[in-house]
């Protein structure tokens, strides 16, 4: 009965699989569609993905750490979309000038996460409230533009003929609910002042623009219906010795999914081991698994490769791409993909912190008391305004079930701020007025 026993509970820890499934997914030649997969039941969404020029954060942002979200512009390099960023500031939009503007800087979007697009990377990293195209006003509470941006984009099917250019002016973020902008040629005509609003596109990443038809699109599915992208990008790749930034066709994954590549021997064949380590990069998946080739066909696939995805609390894929071909009218990739359910018996102790603070609005300091249901080895309490930036930080030790704090406020400006406990990996936050 013991050894019946001791079986039961080693099984019970387990990943528990389902049977092996093969899919594949058909694309236009030069990849002008995106596919949203779910993993779990197979659905895609196909959208056109040469329709769109601009992209518009539509997240709100989560105070005090992704604040980021919620500020994204991101541009459509898979379509050959550049950006660059001029010296006139968004006030002396009669007088701009395009002369030398392929000298000014120009940026990509960041290829490992959602949140950081190509007018977000001109920010300056030590100023918590700079979104690199405009800066969160603590008096407005709106993001506000800066400059004037240029953007070129390809048009002719001949890369020689020359770009066509159009002036953008990002005015603000109202509130995180409005994206208000201004598009013209480069001459100041034509010009046109547009909003969005963030309600309109609630549960979606993106809204995306048309700088030429000045049309906003909605052509996201849902965030909770997919898990991953299927879609052309730019990112580095070396090539006959060089690097640099190149369209791929490639695998990016929803911001709710983690995931991790697996390089070994028996990787296609292997259930996922509890030392894996699930991270969020978005290019995760990526382009890699495949061998670039120059000629039309079938491009090698890297054996002894796999990826494990996270798409639940205990649910994990295993996705294992067997075949890619390009040519000059078809694209497809074939792949396969199991599932896993992780079971345990294991009960783990976790510490349940309960948080009071007071006077809340607060004037020239805050008090905190906290009670533990165990204890607390390492307690960091934080306060975050509401940009994100880190305004007060000290740290406990050998907490035993109570504890108590006095934090001075009287130097903090007014407004909205976040008091943040990590009791050994445990967080609990709260919002606090300061007047």
């Amino acid at each position: 009965m013991k050894k019946l026993l001791l079986v039961a509970a080693i099984l019970g820890t387990l990943p528990r699989l389902f049977s092996q499934t093969n899919d594949s997914l058909s694309m236009l030649s030069g990849t002008p569609l995106d596919i949203y997969y779910n993993l779990t039941t197979g659905h895609r969404d196909t959208v056109r993905n040469n329709n769109w020029h601009i992209a518009f954060g539509m997240r709100r942002a989560l105070p005090p750490y992704q604040t980021m979200q919620a500020a994204t512009i991101r541009i459509n390099e898979g379509r050959s979309v550049e950006i660059y960023k001029s010296n006139t500031t968004i006030s002396n939009w009669s007088t701009f000038d395009t002369a030398g503007w392929m000298g000014w800087p120009s940026f990509y979007n960041n290829d490992s996460t959602w949140d950081i697009g190509a007018m977000n990377q001109s920010r300056n990293l030590s100023n918590p409230y700079d979104y690199g195209w405009g800066q969160y006003s603590q008096s407005s509470h709106n993001v506000e533009g800066n400059n004037i941006w240029l953007i070129a984009i390809t048009t002719s099917p001949n890369p020689n003929d020359p770009k066509t250019l159009k002036r953008l002016a990002v005015h603000k973020i109202a509130f995180d609910s409005m994206w208000v902008f201004t598009l013209s040629n480069v001459n100041g005509s034509d010009s046109t002042t547009i909003t969005i609003n963030k309600a309109a596109f609630a549960g979606k990443m993106f809204a995306y623009l048309n700088v030429l038809s000045k049309t906003v699109i909605d052509r996201e599915p849902m965030l909770n219906t997919w898990d991953l992208l299927f879609t052309r990008y730019k990112t580095q790749v070396t090539m006959f010795g060089q690097t640099l930034m190149y369209p791929v066709m490639g695998v990016l994954q929803n911001p709710a999914v983690t995931s991790v590549k697996l390089e070994a021997a028996d990787a296609r064949n292997t259930a996922p081991a509890n030392t894996l380590v699930f991270k969020k990069n978005y290019n995760q998946v990526g382009w890699d698994w495949k061998t670039i080739t120059t000629s039309p066909g079938p491009w090698p696939i890297r054996d002894s490769l796999a990826y494990f995805i996270k798409v639940g609390v205990n649910k994990i894929q295993r996705l294992v791409f067997t075949d890619y071909y390009a040519d000059g009218s078809k694209q497809f990739i074939k792949f396969n993909k199991k599932e896993f359910i992780v079971t345990g018996t294991e009960t783990v102790n976790k510490v349940n912190p309960t948080v009071t603070i007071y006077p809340n609005p607060a004037g020239q300091q805050v008090n905190i008391t906290a009670t533990f249901n165990m204890k607390v080895n390492k307690l960091n309490v934080r306060l975050f305004d509401v940009t994100g930036r880190e305004v007060i930080n000290e740290l406990y030790d050998n907490v035993n079930g109570s504890f108590s704090a006095k934090l001075i406020t009287a130097s903090l400006k007014s407004g909205l701020y976040f008091i943040s406990l990590d009791a050994d990996g445990m967080v609990a936050s709260q919002k606090l007025v300061i007047e």
